[in-house]
């Protein structure tokens, strides 16, 4: 069992400009410069026009990812402050080398709170299982094109021919087909904004460990959990074993604010959703007290002192006694007052109970998961919004259109994938191609941020001499290129563009 030593774990170096020597001050300004380039991010502006449940939302009073993510920045600090207080009353803090860096480890957990969301695309979910279907169609080893007499239809990069080539292309092709916001998230920050975060800040996103490439079947049952979604791509490998080297973190184990982070988020949504679908009228407060009862009633007993009548039960009585507010905003009130102190309290209390395991990374669950009333007023809050909420026609209805505009703007950019590497190469270097005028419009109205980054990475394999396996490695960052564009949408700016480009009023 590693000694726990929080200093060793808060690392204020960062891929570019390493520092030595750095006083306690030198620090905590490393983690506020961190603050500064996070919220002046164009990411995390963009959260603001991006889908929480409801896509293309026109309430204000409902949540985008922006708002949702600013929530659980506020309980992920309050579960940070928690953590350090008990630590304090118990004399550990200064044993675990964590005294003076406190207001350092708050302002992590914060940015990694805030940073969260900033990988997922246009429409949610539906935006993630749409670009993931429409590249395994593409790069699928068992898809026929009927024009081709049967023959398995791949890209010409992809093809298997019985060389040793064969296992690093259907590594990458497994890795395309795997797109995961966590993953996105750190190909956002490193490659594509290059916001030169500390390690420990970086670190704090790597929600998930697993390689996009690396096959399910190949999980280790010790880390189940911690690997169950792709954490990175191989595009950032190389970073993200920099990371891991740097703050002390074994392969499949994650970063101990990682577990604050999530934890802070499961808080934060299991309200948030069932607040927003009663501000939209999908349900009355009567309605989903009533839901949220029979919920509970399902998992055991209700008495009179369990934790459902101390939060929810006392949140909806209390609407008796509401003279000055409406009765929705008295019981959302209560309600989130009285779950987020309970589950905060729970959070830090399974993290210190389980320190040992969180330090190293190696602990696999969630905080808030296991048998406790916590986790079990945690679970009727989800339950009841994915039976009640989530499958409401309204939101169904907006996820399918969601879930067409990503696989439409996927088939209007498809040519340039079907180009051959040199052309391509010689269309996005020069600006235009003659023989490719389709092409060349599409190109133009890709992202200059997303063709520097493309371009970057060719340079490496350039620069490395890494020719061997060119063509492959090429058209790999043709296609991240191609994701980055789209996944970077905001909700309404991929249905205009959809709606544009498909010459639809």
């Amino acid at each position: 069992m590693a000694k726990i030593d929080f200093s060793q774990k808060l690392s204020y170096q960062r891929l570019y400009n390493h520092k030595d020597n750095a006083t306690l001050s030198d620090i905590l300004r490393e983690f506020e410069s961190d603050r500064g380039r996070i919220i002046n991010s164009a990411a995390i502006r963009r959260l603001q026009q991006k889908t929480q449940v409801f896509p293309l939302e026109r309430n204000a009073a409902v949540r985008s990812r922006l708002t949702h993510s600013m929530e659980v920045q506020q309980i992920g600090r309050y579960i940070a402050k928690e953590i350090v207080s008990k630590l304090t009353l118990t004399n550990k803090l200064k044993e675990y080398k964590l005294e003076g860096l406190e207001s350092g480890l708050e302002s992590l957990v914060e940015m990694a709170c805030l940073m969260h969301d900033i990988g997922n695309p246009p429409f949610g979910h539906f935006g993630e299982a749409a670009i993931n279907n429409w590249f395994e169609k593409k790069l699928s080893t068992t898809s026929f094109d009927p024009l081709l007499d049967n023959t398995p239809y791949l890209p010409i990069q992809f093809k298997l021919n019985d060389n040793e080539g064969n296992l690093l292309k259907e590594k990458l092709r497994l890795d395309l087909m795997n797109f995961e916001g966590n993953a996105q998230g750190i190909r956002i920050v490193h490659s594509l904004q290059k916001l030169n975060l500390t390690y420990a800040q970086i670190g704090s996103i790597l929600k998930y460990t697993r390689p996009a490439y690396f096959p399910k079947k190949d999980i280790d049952a010790k880390l189940n959990y911690l690997m169950k979604k792709p954490g990175f791509y191989f595009s950032e490998e190389a970073f993200v074993k920099e990371i891991q080297k740097e703050l002390n973190i074994d392969f499949g184990h994650r970063y101990f604010i990682t577990y604050i982070m999530e934890a802070a988020d499961d808080i934060s949504y299991c309200i948030a959703d069932l607040e927003d679908a009663v501000e939209k009228n999908i349900l009355t407060v009567e309605q989903l007290f009533n839901h949220l009862e029979k919920e509970w009633l399902k998992s055991g007993e209700l008495t009179a002192d369990d934790l459902f009548s101390r939060v929810v039960k006392y949140s909806y009585e209390s609407l008796q006694s509401a003279k000055y507010r409406t009765h929705d905003t008295q019981f959302f009130m209560r309600l989130r007052v009285k779950t987020i102190s309970n589950l905060v309290r729970l959070a830090s209390n399974e993290f210190i109970n389980h320190l040992p395991e969180i330090f190293e990374g190696k602990f696999n669950r969630a905080l808030l998961e296991g048998r406790s009333e916590g986790f079990r007023l945690l679970s009727i809050f989800k339950n009841v919004a994915y039976q009640y909420v989530f499958t409401q026609s309204e939101v169904e209805e907006l996820e399918l259109q969601g879930y067409r505009v990503i696989t439409g703007l996927l088939d209007i950019y498809s040519p340039l994938l079907d180009m051959p590497t040199e052309d391509f190469l010689t269309l996005i270097r020069s600006n235009s191609h003659r023989d490719y005028l389709i092409e060349t419009r599409l190109l133009h109205k890709l992202s200059s941020k997303h063709c520097f980054a493309y371009l970057d990475a060719i340079e490496n394999l350039e620069k490395n001499k890494n020719l061997q396996y060119f063509e492959q490695y090429e058209f790999y960052y043709r296609v991240r290129l191609i994701q980055d564009y789209i996944s970077g949408m905001t909700d309404l700016y991929a249905y205009d563009e959809y709606r544009h480009l498909m010459v639809t009023g």
